[in-house]
Parts: C-alpha cells; structure tokens; sequence
C-alpha cells in the first residue's frame, strides 16, 4: 500500500507528464494535483528535491522493467523487442518528460546531475549485459552504447513526427544488422530503447 508520500509522487508525475515541467512552483503543483504546496514541502522539501524524486521513481521502475526483461527472456533479442514496444507505449505519456528532464541535465541543473549516469550509464550496463554472452566485451559496451542511441532517437523521432510504425520498422532493420553483426540466426527482432 502507498502512503501518502507515494501517492503525492505518482500525481506529481502525472502531472509533469501531461503538462511539463517548465518553471511549475510547488504552488501551481499542489493546486493542480489537490494538495497543499506544505505537504509537498513536508514531503519532498523544495521544488528540486521533488523533481529529483521524480527523476529517481521514472528511473528506478524502467530499470527494473529492462532488468527483468533481460532476466526472464534469454534471448536478448526478443527482450529487446519487448523493451521496445513498452518504451514506445510509455513514450505517449512520459517521452516528452524524459527528454524535457534530460535537457535539464544539459544545462548542468544540479537536481539533475545524476541523470546522465541514471539514463544513460544504468541502460547501457543493461544492454551491454545482455550482449556479453554474444561477443567480446568491448565490442558489447560499444554495440550497448549503439543500441541506447538508436533507440532513443527513434523514441525523439516518434514523439516529433508521431510515426510509430515507421520506428518500429527502423528497429526491425537495426536489428537485423545487429543479427547479422553477431553472427545471430533466428527470427528478425530487436534489442532497442
């Protein structure tokens, strides 16, 4: 069961998924979600530790998803395929987030100082878990790294131009490089973000 710090956070990031974060006080956040801006102080403190909460929750559940996925599937290219499609479902709500935030980071907020390890580091690690047993470790961090930026371009893209389809078909054909990078045989699927 949540309490009330929990649910305070779900709403907060229901809120800045539909409507941003821009320059949003705790103010404008505490009428629009139905609280006081003293609760969010009481929980959370300034409006910085609140968006660093809401950083570390978006972080923490896509990680254990990706983990998960990795854990359960052994074919890294069918877990892939998944990740994808979850990533490109959760996209319509918290895409526009994610690449809001990491301009944050961009600018060198200091709330968002971790991010950079958090969305990129963490994702990276995963995939290049996933590759390891495949190929040789430097080509697996490189080809890690690869799969990251592929996948969140075609996320950024997907978001632009709303063309799903035609990012789900852009992974098909990375991936059908990646097979054939690896040496892979088997049905066309994919390794992305």
């Amino acid at each position: 069961m949540s309490g009330p710090r929990e649910v305070l956070l779900a709403k907060a990031i229901g809120y800045f998924a539909e409507h941003g974060v821009r320059d949003t006080s705790l103010r404008t956040l505490a009428a629009a979600i139905g609280t006081s801006q003293r609760m969010l102080h009481y929980h959370f403190g300034s409006r910085e530790d609140l968006l660093v909460a809401v950083i570390e929750s978006v972080i923490e559940a896509d990680a254990a998803m990706l983990t998960q996925l990795f854990a359960n599937e052994p074919d890294p290219f069918e877990a892939g395929r998944e990740n994808w499609r979850i990533t490109a479902e959760h996209a319509q709500t918290f895409g526009a987030l994610y690449f809001e935030l990491s301009s944050h980071a961009m600018y060198g907020k200091p709330y968002a100082r971790d991010l950079g390890h958090a969305f990129v580091t963490r994702t990276q690690e995963a995939f290049e878990a996933a590759y390891a047993s495949l190929t040789d470790p430097a080509t697996a961090r490189r080809l890690a790294r690869l799969t990251l930026a592929v996948g969140q371009g075609l996320m950024f893209d997907m978001l632009v131009d709303g063309d799903r389809a035609a990012s789900d078909a852009a992974i098909e054909e990375f991936i059908t490089l990646l097979r054939t990078r690896l040496g892979q045989t088997g049905e066309t699927s994919a390794v992305a973000t």
